[in-house]
């Protein structure tokens, strides 16, 4: 086993450029690394000049639902930087849902929308449809502004209608956290009014926020947010280090551990972490450098911070290279229950299905149970159950080839449906009650809206696509 080690000093400070660029084997950090590099320096516009807009999503990457799937949560990662920040944005889902159904029942076509000319199901709309009132004027608290290149999202349902936004943020390096509040449909991070930027205590970037002790690890990069646990769990691209946030749901979220070490590096001396998801407290973390997953527990000692446990690994072994390993891991997720996990892996072009379902001893078994072939350079997996005789579907993106693949995973795993999305579609997110799926289109800046109806007339195509500015 390779040793864990925990971080006990903070780490130089490096180009943020460098950083990206040495992700290569990432088609998202090589991108992000590109425009990063044409953005310059030495501006001189004034802050009105570089703010974001309000009504735009720009580079979108993560996607999340709200615990009552009433909201809709983009990251913008303003990859170019064009603008001084990011965003989050949040759009309601009952209003592109009505749409959708207006659309999908007599063609109507609202004012700032128009007919995709190369696919005629599709319906185009400027997103400041959705994030203005009715005089033109962005939403109060729709969307707040965070640090260059986000990467992901997760939601911790805090109850009462609330939740809480964990963001990493590769630019600076932090943690974002945001208070959402269905009631009102408002975000807040601090900042005051307008489009505020996260203050400093909604940013994390130390552990516990005490400038004598670590910062965190550069390219924070995946994440994962435990409602019951009440913790989230973040991965980082470049170093392999993983770290937990304690966040209790009535108190303030802290950084309070990380473990580094936990994967080998590959051929090239790269190391790097990448998906985060769980099942019944154990964390499953994959690796773009190492053919294992590794799994890790949080403990609670009495009077005392959490802190990571290190349990086992596995090896994507069963499929693949030299010796059957399967490298360059990124997405992970759990069906229902907990006890199928599916992994997406690069090299080769895998998704692989693995029973997790505990053995007598109650440990994981993590054996491999069936693959099949995706698109090369795929990026995330999401798995949903879509009711009645449809049941639970897996989802892959495929950021190169700008495909989504819908595939059935109760019997081995079968490909439904191989359709395109975007351009760099990335990120996922399912509103099963309303059989939308969302992509995010990072190379377009727009969200994708797929029917995922197996008995619509448009099943498993883009019906909306929210984003196309006129």
């Amino acid at each position: 086993m390779i040793p864990a080690t925990r971080a006990t000093a903070a780490p130089a400070a490096r180009s943020k450029v460098i950083a990206m660029v040495s992700s290569r084997t990432s088609a998202l950090a090589v991108t992000l690394a590109s425009l990063a590099l044409a953005g310059g320096a030495g501006c001189t516009a004034s802050s009105d000049q570089v703010r974001p807009p309000a009504d735009q999503i720009f580079f979108p990457t993560g996607l999340a639902l709200s615990p009552d799937r009433g909201a809709l949560f983009v990251t913008s990662a303003n990859s170019d930087l064009r603008y001084d920040s990011g965003t989050i944005t949040s759009f309601t889902i009952s209003e592109i849902a009505t749409m959708v159904a207006a659309w999908q029942a007599d063609r109507t076509i609202p004012a700032g929308c128009a007919i995709d000319q190369g696919a005629l199901e599709t319906l185009e709309c400027d997103e400041a449809i959705f994030l203005t009132d009715g005089a033109g004027n962005p939403r109060a608290g729709a969307a707040v502004r965070v640090g260059n290149f986000s990467t992901a999202l997760a939601v911790q349902d805090i109850g009462g209608g609330k939740a809480r936004l964990m963001v990493p943020v590769r630019g600076d390096p932090s943690i974002s956290w945001i208070d959402w509040d269905s009631a009102t449909k408002q975000l807040a991070c601090g900042g005051g009014e307008g489009l505020p930027l996260c203050d400093d205590a909604h940013r994390l970037t130390r552990v516990r926020g005490d400038e004598d002790l670590p910062a965190i690890a550069d390219e924070p990069y995946g994440v994962y947010a435990d409602t019951a646990g009440e913790f989230a769990i973040v991965s980082h691209l470049t170093s392999g280090t993983i770290t937990l946030v304690d966040s209790p749901k009535a108190g303030v979220p802290a950084v309070v551990d990380s473990i580094s070490g936990l994967f080998a590096n590959d051929a090239n001396g790269f190391r790097g972490a990448s998906g985060v998801a769980a099942r019944d407290g154990i964390v499953y973390v994959t690796s773009r450098t190492d053919p294992r997953v590794h799994m890790v527990t949080v403990a609670r000692p009495a009077g005392q911070s959490p802190f990571l446990v290190p349990s086992s690994y596995f090896f994507l072994r069963g499929v693949g290279g030299i010796g059957g390993d399967a490298g360059d891991s990124r997405g992970i997720a759990f069906g229902a229950g907990g006890d199928r996990a599916y992994v997406v892996v690069r090299d080769p072009p895998l998704l692989q299905a693995y029973d997790t379902s505990l053995d007598p001893q109650g440990a994981p078994k993590n054996q491999l149970a069936a693959a099949t072939d995706i698109c090369r350079q795929a990026s995330t997996v999401l798995v949903g159950d879509l009711g009645g005789v449809t049941g639970e579907r897996v989802f892959v993106s495929c950021f190169q080839s700008g495909e989504l693949y819908v595939i059935d995973g109760r019997h081995g795993l079968r490909v439904d449906a191989v359709t395109t999305v975007g351009r760099g579609p990335y990120a996922l997110a399912l509103a099963a009650d309303r059989k939308l799926l969302f992509v995010s289109n990072f190379l377009e800046d727009s969200v994708a809206v797929v029917d995922v109806d197996p008995t619509s007339a448009t099943a498993y195509r883009v019906i909306l696509r929210i984003g196309v500015r006129p």
